[in-house]
């Protein structure tokens, strides 16, 4: 028999296969995930990227080109016409005070059982939601201002001013502009409202500008008529919180000027993504946003008249 050094540990491998080992090292399954908490630097300011859960949009909700398009965006990141979507919110810290962008879906079971997880991730970051000093909001849809109360129509959040475009606080409340919509959008009408009005007396209605020291408001609608991204400036370093301009990273960066089905005015909704994915794309600045999979940081990449999603490098030591 020719011995070599191959035969040699197949053959023992092959022994030692027969023998009883104890599995010494031999976790359990765990069965559920670690808390949906990722912090990151940005000049003095510390961003912490908070996950509310996810829900699973439909490749249907998008328009403007063929599905068959759709359907290849999605097959360059191996997602199907079904599509697990995150929902994230974001706490921004500095010394000059702690503000939650966003307050993710609470209560409300209207795009499924697994949202609502911001207050129980705010937690396992080390953030009470007394410590919270205000909540600005990107726009008023279900998935991002439903967590501003509990069960009971509470407010969650008992010292936080609510931050908010003054034309997204005028659409929602306006009541005329609700007789109007159709019966399908009248849920979106109670919800802003419901979520809302326990903060009426601390909600802060602003225009495009800086809304606290070192964050700005910008005006991005279409979307929601007040539909807004906050940039963030410390020193030389910036980041842009995308809300919902993007609700798709492989989508909405190949093809930019598809609509949503639940944006308002989708062509200015396109316009607007395009406005901040020029900018973003051509100063490389850092970005975040609700529906791109936790945590989100990453870049836009502009390639011709399409654009690019790059993931950022997981940042550690901060």
């Amino acid at each position: 028999m020719n011995i070599t050094r191959r035969s040699f540990g197949l053959g023992a491998l092959a022994a030692a296969s027969t023998l009883a080992l104890p599995a010494w090292a031999l976790a359990p399954l765990a069965g559920v995930q670690v808390p949906g908490v990722v912090r990151r630097k940005v000049g003095s300011f510390e961003i912490t990227a908070i996950n509310d859960g996810y829900t699973a949009l439909t490749a249907d909700l998008f328009s403007g080109v063929p599905a068959s398009d759709i359907e290849a965006a999605l097959a360059t990141v191996r997602q199907g016409t079904t599509i697990p979507t995150a929902v994230n919110t974001f706490v921004v810290n500095s010394d000059a005070g702690t503000w939650l962008i966003d307050a993710g879906s609470g209560p409300s079971q209207a795009f499924g059982p697994n949202l609502g997880r911001t207050v129980a991730n705010l937690e396992a970051a080390g953030i009470t939601p007394d410590q919270i000093d205000g909540v600005i909001l990107t726009h008023a849809h279900i998935d991002h201002v439903e967590g501003l109360v509990d069960g009971s129509g509470a407010a969650v959040f008992a010292n936080a001013e609510v931050v908010i475009h003054e034309d997204e606080y005028g659409f929602w409340f306006d009541d005329g502009m609700m007789a109007q919509a159709p019966e399908a959008a009248q849920g979106l009408f109670e919800s802003a409202r419901r979520s809302l009005t326990p903060y009426a007396d601390r909600t802060r209605q602003v225009q495009a500008g800086e809304v606290a020291p070192g964050l700005t408001l910008i005006h991005a609608p279409g979307h929601t008529p007040g539909h807004s991204v906050l940039h963030i400036a410390s020193g030389d370093d910036e980041m842009l919180i995308l809300g919902d301009t993007l609700h798709n990273a492989a989508i909405h960066t190949a093809y930019p000027d598809v609509g949503f089905g639940f944006d308002t005015d989708a062509a200015l909704a396109a316009q607007s993504r395009r406005a901040q994915f020029d900018r973003v794309a051509a100063d490389g600045i850092l970005v975040a946003a609700t529906h791109v999979a936790f945590p989100s940081f990453g870049y836009i990449v502009a390639e011709g008249d399409r654009f690019r999603y790059q993931q950022a490098e997981f940042q550690y030591p901060l």
